[in-house]
């Protein structure tokens, strides 16, 4: 399977690829409506600017409380913020507003033996902070963690926002449609 889009240099694992298809009902394409990510971290330099009031780290209080804010932006990826999930988020006043699902160890479309990859995922921003580019200097401090962890690749799956995410560098190497 090739894709117009896919980098040369990406291999893509079709066992996980199939085993995708399978959980997530969906066929990949090249004209579909959701794609993969990826962004190779080697040399992988910070791209956006701080943000007056605005921090960012890693969530350390009630799941709960952080889940009836994911609620607001997406209501299915709730499962996923658990007390086990490493959860990076945008703090104003010392409140999650924007946040992110991050793994230091992703399998995926592109896992193989001898690449670690390192996947960025739910990443959501309150409605009330969006335009302020918290979202997008969260990935970003996200990718650098992923990068100083040790990983030689970043992963974004499930987007529709490729634009959004290519700011960053990252670039498209598969697309896929729903059933």
């Amino acid at each position: 399977m090739t894709y117009k889009n896919t980098p040369a240099k990406e291999i893509i694992n079709h066992e996980q690829m199939h085993k995708m298809e399978t959980e997530l009902g969906c066929v990949f394409r090249e004209d579909g409506e959701f794609a993969e990510m990826s962004l190779d971290l080697n040399g992988y330099s910070e791209k956006t600017a701080p943000i007056e009031g605005v921090e960012f780290g890693f969530y350390h209080g009630n799941i709960a409380e952080l889940a009836k804010k994911v609620a607001t932006v997406d209501s299915s990826w709730c499962e996923f913020f658990t007390d086990e999930a490493a959860i990076f988020c945008g703090f104003v006043g010392g409140e999650a507003v924007s946040f992110c699902i991050v793994d230091e160890d992703e399998e995926c479309l592109i896992s193989c033996d001898g690449l670690t990859v390192g996947s960025i995922g739910c990443v959501g921003t309150l409605k009330a902070f969006r335009g302020r580019k918290i979202g997008l200097r969260m990935v970003d401090l996200a990718t650098l963690y992923l990068r100083d962890k040790g990983c030689d690749k970043a992963y974004i799956s499930y987007t529709h926002i490729e634009g959004w995410y290519g700011k960053l560098g990252y670039k498209t190497f598969a697309r896929f449609s729903l059933l």
